[in-house]
């Protein structure tokens, strides 16, 4: 790294162009195995961009491969995208790690229990409500015990309204999920007591669930312990017509954050899903 340091400090001193950084991630050193060292031929190579951080710098020319090195562009294009899937990989890195951190601690008081799925109705921006009467509690993911839109005529309607993971379809109070899955519904209420709860992201916290359904958070929002990616509605008909038939598989997947799709002939409710990690320790005798 070093002896690239200097050979670019050499290269500016004598050099007018090194205000502008190579996008197709040629180094100088590149540049000049190929024979390209004056001012001249070296503006047909080089584009204005704007000013890049050190770090993104540095990976692009540590980026070289075997043919670069040997000043032979094989993939230009494809070498302009690393950076950003490398961060974006990061990025997703950090979030898993932080969501396993967030899955081995429990903070005192609490004590870990295996991951549960609240449905939670309120104000995205609160850390205190009321209403969480109309919470309700998956203690297993609905996900892979769901049924696909497809088959809710195989599966569901055709086998009297039981799923083949065992559950029971109300077709007058039925749930979806984010990729077009049907679900079986929480249990409602989710009892008073405190729950250890996140998103998955940067926040977990303690909530709090009083006997009139009052609820506190510790620290955060709302929003700030909701899962984004799971998205979960509760659809009830308006009339006969009403009914998972009338979903339109193209809707599906929903965007991570966005509302879950209309169904014709029937009411919608959006609930926020969060992840339950933990819940208030037992009192030892």
């Amino acid at each position: 790294v070093s002896l690239l340091v200097i050979s670019v400090s050499s290269f500016s001193l004598s050099n007018p162009c090194l205000e502008y950084t190579y996008r197709e991630g040629r180094t100088l050193r590149a540049l000049a195995a190929r024979g390209i060292s004056d001012t001249t031929s070296f503006k047909r190579y080089r584009r204005p961009i704007r000013q890049e951080s050190f770090a993104m710098s540095y990976l692009k020319s540590t980026r070289l491969n075997e043919s670069e090195q040997a000043g032979i562009d094989t993939n230009p294009g494809k070498k302009r995208r690393l950076p950003m899937r490398r961060a974006f990989m990061l990025s997703s890195l950090l979030a898993g790690v932080q969501f396993l951190f967030a899955n081995a601690y429990a903070p005192p008081g609490f004590e870990r229990i295996p991951t549960q799925f609240m449905a939670a109705l309120g104000d995205p921006d609160a850390s205190q409500g009321t209403g969480a009467k109309e919470w309700g509690l998956w203690e297993v993911d609905p996900g892979p015990r769901g049924v696909w839109l497809r088959n809710y005529q195989s599966q569901l309607v055709d086998n009297n309204d039981k799923a083949p993971a065992g559950w029971m379809f109300d077709k007058n109070d039925w749930w979806l999920e984010e990729h077009g899955l049907i679900m079986e519904a929480p249990k409602f209420p989710v009892a008073p007591g405190r729950y250890l709860v996140t998103g998955g992201r940067l926040v977990t916290t303690g909530l709090t669930i009083d006997e009139e359904g009052a609820w506190k958070l510790d620290d955060g929002k709302l929003y700030d312990v909701t899962h984004l990616p799971c998205r979960s509605a509760r659809y009830t008909p308006l009339s006969k017509g009403g009914s998972p038939l009338m979903a339109r598989q193209s809707d599906f997947p929903v965007t991570p954050g966005a509302e879950m799709p209309e169904v014709q002939g029937c009411n919608k409710q959006d609930y926020a899903v969060l992840f339950v990690i933990g819940k208030e320790a037992t009192k030892e005798l």
